[in-house]
C-alpha cells in the first residue's frame, strides 16, 4: 500500500480539499518515511514492531497535519520527535504487557499447583475420548455448566447431552481405570 492509500484510507473522506490535503501531506512526508522506518529499525529488535511504529508515527503526523512545520528540516527534526513519543508508548506497553504476563503466570502457579498424579492420569484418559466426549465433559466438569447448557453450547438437545454425556462419563471411567492400573 503506497503512503497516498494508506492517507486516504485514514483520511476516509474523499472531498476535493482532502485529495489536497493529502497531495500536500505525502509530498511533505514521504521522503520521511525511510527515514522514520530506519529510526525504528536500529531501535528494535523486532521488524514487525519497527514497522508499526513507523504507521503509528505517520498517523500521528496526519492527524498533526495542520500543525506540521513547513521547513522540510524542521519537519524531519519534529518528525523524529513524534518518533521519539511512539517508541516510548510502544516501550511502557511492552513492559506492561510483560509484567502483566509475568503477574499471570505468577497467580497461575499459586492457584494452579501441580496437579496430584491421579489428576495427571484423569486428564490423560480425558484426552483418548472422541473430541465431542472431550467437550462435553470438559464444559460440566471444568466450566461447571449444567449438562443441558453444555447441550446448547454443543447444540444438542438436553436429552441427547444426558445421554452423551452418560455415555461419555462411562467412557472415561474405563479409560482412567486401564490407565491407572
Amino acid at each position: 500500500m503506497t503512503l497516498r492509500q494508506e492517507i486516504n484510507f485514514f483520511a476516509g473522506d474523499r472531498s476535493q480539499e482532502s485529495a489536497e490535503q493529502a497531495g500536500r501531506f505525502e509530498t511533505m512526508v514521504d521522503p520521511l518515511v525511510p527515514l522514520i522506518l530506519r529510526y525504528f529499525v536500529r531501535r528494535l529488535d523486532n521488524r514487525d514492531d519497527a514497522a508499526d511504529c513507523t504507521a503509528e508515527t505517520l498517523l500521528v503526523l496526519w492527524r498533526r497535519r495542520a500543525k506540521l512545520p513547513p521547513e522540510p528540516d524542521e519537519l524531519r527534526a519534529w518528525s523524529y520527535g513524534v518518533a521519539r513519543l511512539v517508541l516510548a508508548n510502544h516501550q511502557r506497553g511492552k513492559r506492561r504487557r510483560a509484567a502483566v504476563d509475568h503477574s499471570l503466570r505468577q497467580a497461575l502457579r499459586v492457584q494452579n499447583p501441580p496437579p496430584p498424579d491421579e489428576a495427571i492420569l484423569a486428564v490423560e484418559a480425558l484426552k483418548s475420548l472422541r473430541g465431542a466426549d472431550q467437550e462435553l465433559l470438559r464444559l460440566v466438569v471444568w466450566e461447571q455448566l449444567s449438562v443441558a447448557d453444555a447441550g446448547r453450547v454443543l447444540g444438542i438437545t438436553p436429552g441427547a447431552a444426558r445421554t452423551r454425556y452418560s455415555r461419555a462419563l462411562g467412557r472415561l471411567r474405563h479409560r482412567f481405570a486401564a490407565i491407572n492400573e
